[in-house]
């Protein structure tokens, strides 16, 4: 059966993930707490943690930048400007950390191993969820301008879309099951769920 755990973490979780090694990375209001209890400050809005390569990453909104920690130590490496307006990220299957510039209407791909921007891809119409399918190298996104979602090949040099669908009102969130493909997108203004077979 499964259970449910409740924990308390005073400051304003706002996204957490398993850090490298286990354990649990927590974003709070403006730093990030690791599993062994040391914790990262300095952040203006650590609004989602990435974990990949061995490294936990923690993409900053409102300072638009993707910052390495050290899982073990919260000693933050060198940061790189993520666009001009980052407000989602995941990574992938290849070690890289895919993020989307809503303000700056581009997907970004940066390699982890240094920390290098390796590809800027234009992508209009508001670009804001983000997700990515493992098995099928795609990774979803929305488009709130539009009202579309769009699915892009990452395996290449470059994206290659695939597949473009009108959404529901407002697609802010997706989601896809790795196993089945199917892709569930949500609408910030209550219009309901999507689900996408492709």
């Amino acid at each position: 059966t499964a259970t449910a755990e409740r924990l308390h973490y005073p400051g304003g979780p706002i996204d957490a993930t398993t850090a490298p090694g286990g354990g649990l990375a927590v974003a709070l209001r403006n730093s990030v707490l690791l599993p062994g209890g040391a914790r990262a400050d300095g952040f203006q809005s650590p609004a989602q943690l990435v974990t990949t390569g061995g490294q936990l990453h923690v993409l900053d909104t409102l300072s638009t930048s993707l910052t390495p920690l050290d899982p073990a130590t919260g000693e933050k490496q060198p940061a790189l400007r993520a666009g001009t307006g980052a407000t989602r990220a995941v990574a992938d299957r290849y070690g890289r950390v895919l993020s989307l510039d809503t303000r700056g209407q581009e997907l970004l791909a940066f390699s982890t191993s240094p920390l290098i921007l390796k590809q800027r891809y234009p992508v209009p119409g508001t670009p804001y969820g983000l997700a990515y399918d493992p098995h099928r190298d795609l990774a979803w996104v929305t488009l709130t301008a539009t009202n579309e979602l769009v699915g892009y090949d990452i395996a290449g040099g470059e994206p290659q879309e695939k597949l473009r669908l009108p959404t529901v009102d407002q697609p802010d969130s997706v989601a896809v099951d790795p196993t089945s493909g199917n892709v569930f997108v949500a609408s910030a203004t209550g219009a309901g769920i999507q689900v996408v077979k492709p």
